[in-house]
């Protein structure tokens, strides 16, 4: 159960965590772990890293670790799930300057790939070999959040139909949409092109009979 002082409100995060922390200061030393584990993954292995060496790079003790994660899968599905923050993020500053909806589906999938080649966090998941099942704490959670907020933006900006089956194609894009990614990533760059122009119109078709 989490440890929150009284008169003091608990600093909102999006992972779950042993103990809550009640102050800034706090907070940021959580952000600190995670960024010293990224780190410590990217460099060494997920296998390799540790804990203590964790807390040696956060420039903290170990106990301090400990008190809000339980082990280093706990540390791995906070990463995880501050990658998806931060992936919306992005997605929603960029959707500001967006006119139509195909470029809208552009840029989800353009985001996505660049914060897998540039994000230290995104490479630390990637690096673990852990992948979204294992991070979740429901199936298909990330997907579904993704896809819920673009459907919404695809209505409301776009003027898609609000549908069952609608609703399904964006699920289903969001989905294939980080296939083609993922594919494209480990492709030499002549493959990648190719897939990467065949996606983006398969995307785009499966969407079409949605929107005007």
């Amino acid at each position: 159960m989490a440890s929150i002082s009284p008169g003091e409100p608990p600093v909102q995060l999006e992972y779950s965590l042993r103990r809550v922390p009640t102050q800034d200061r706090a907070s940021a030393q959580v952000e600190r772990i995670l960024d010293a584990a990224c780190t410590e993954v990217t460099e060494r292995g997920y296998d390799t890293a540790s804990t203590s060496s964790i807390a040696r790079r956060a420039g903290i003790a170990v106990g301090s670790v400990y008190r809000y994660f339980p082990d280093k899968r706990a540390l791995m599905q906070a990463v995880e799930r501050r990658n998806q923050r931060r992936y919306a993020e992005a997605v929603r500053e960029r959707m500001t300057s967006v006119t139509g909806w195909r470029e809208a589906v552009d840029v989800t999938l353009d985001t996505f790939r660049e914060m897998h080649g540039t994000d230290p966090g995104f490479r630390a998941v990637a690096l673990s070999g852990l992948g979204d099942p294992d991070l979740e704490t429901t199936p298909g959670e990330f997907d579904d959040d993704h896809a819920a907020e673009f459907g919404d933006l695809l209505v409301s900006r776009f003027g898609a139909k609000e549908s069952r089956e609608f609703r399904l194609a964006v699920t289903l894009s969001i989905t294939m949409g980080e296939a083609v990614a993922h594919l494209a990533d480990r492709l030499p760059a002549a493959d990648a092109s190719h897939v990467l122009v065949t996606g983006r119109a398969t995307l785009h078709r499966l969407l079409e009979p949605h929107l005007p």
